[in-house]
């Protein structure tokens, strides 16, 4: 008899082992990182299989469906579960689970409040217990509610020994961006920036606001990036207002602006939308990102910002084509980006 009762133990225990050994312990969804492989309506498949449905926003909508396929496929996102929610752990690599979902790297709301901002009647509150995931890590950019003043207080013009173009800041310290083309390596010295006037009414420009260039930072010619990154020598004392560059590009038919010195025209500000994104339609062998939008410029626009309603930089304007009426194009500044964080500067928005 004892003989048989050691035999069922062991069998029990091996079993018990077996079953630890082969089934692997549950994944907490909190926290789990993936990249998102595919969209279905309101479900994200991510490249382990897992498949992430939003919690809060409405399934089986198209408009939804398109909008997230265009901004998050191959985006590295962390999942989060409602804290009432009965399921917190992924017991399957295949499984579906409601959560909310964060793009990382980009200080902005949750995916599923991002959602529901776009498309208001897609909400399902039923879903939403609390608000892990539906509050950014910080507040949303807000709609400037004078673009033009904002954007005016930030550029700046810039004369050279070969003519005029646009800067912009991205930091207190006078950390500025331009062309290539607009400032080329050795022009420093030679070359001035003269700063727009405080009053709105006032496009004029005068010689007590100019400031010297101390050194160019970054530079890369018109078949690269065609930017040069360079610092203003400020006086003693002097921070200066300056952009935040986006985390994440525009949406095509999203509203920009502009401000520059077409042609000589000082502190000319000028609106339009976003019309497609392209490769350099000039340059097939150039490899750049350029942002296409129907805003008038011309000469002297070049170098200047291109910004969201929230006065975000999404491009720096770059060039026009002079044989079709408002087809511009600005450099993506996601590409700004990456050679700000390679160099290690510091600046808006980082």
């Amino acid at each position: 008899m004892k003989r048989i009762l050691l035999i069922a133990v062991i069998v029990i225990l091996g079993i018990v082992c077996f079953k630890k050994c082969v089934e692997p312990n549950p994944i907490p969804i909190n926290g789990y990182v993936g990249t998102v492989r595919s969209v279905s309506g309101n479900v994200l498949t991510l490249t382990s299989g897992l498949q992430a449905r939003l919690l809060g926003v409405e399934s089986n909508r198209t408009d939804v469906e398109m909008f997230l396929r265009s901004l998050f496929i191959n985006k590295e996102v962390t999942l989060y579960t409602d804290s009432h929610h009965k399921s917190q752990y992924i017991e399957t690599p295949y499984d579906v689970v409601d959560v909310y979902v964060v793009e990382n790297g980009v200080r902005s709301y949750c995916i599923n409040r991002q959602v529901v901002r776009e498309y208001p009647d897609a909400y399902r509150q039923s879903e939403i217990f609390d608000s892990i995931g539906w509050v950014g890590p910080v507040p949303i950019p807000v709609e400037k509610k004078n673009l033009a003043l904002y954007m005016k207080q930030r550029t700046f013009l810039i004369q050279t020994p070969d003519g005029i173009g646009t800067g912009f800041f991205i930091n207190e310290d006078g950390l500025a961006v331009t062309n290539w083309h607009v400032l080329k390596p050795g022009q420093e010295n030679s070359s001035i920036a003269f700063l727009y006037q405080d009053d709105p009414n006032d496009s004029e420009i005068y010689s007590n606001n100019k400031r010297n260039f101390k050194n160019i930072k970054w530079s890369s010619d018109d078949s690269g990036l065609d930017i040069t990154i360079v610092s203003v020598d400020l006086e003693n004392g002097e921070n200066v207002p300056f952009f935040n560059i986006a985390q994440q590009r525009p949406n095509q038919g999203d509203a920009v602006a502009t401000y520059g010195n077409p042609h000589g025209l000082t502190a000319s500000f000028t609106k339009g939308s976003v019309s497609a994104f392209r490769k350099d339609p000039y340059n097939p062998n150039r490899n750049v990102d350029l942002i296409q939008y129907d805003m008038t410029t011309n000469g002297g626009n070049s170098g200047g910002p291109v910004c969201d309603k929230c006065g975000q930089i999404v491009a720096v304007h770059e060039l026009g084509d002079k044989s079709m009426q408002n087809t511009n194009y600005g450099i993506d500044a996601m590409q700004l980006r990456v050679v700000l964080d390679r160099l290690g500067l510091k600046y808006g928005g980082k």
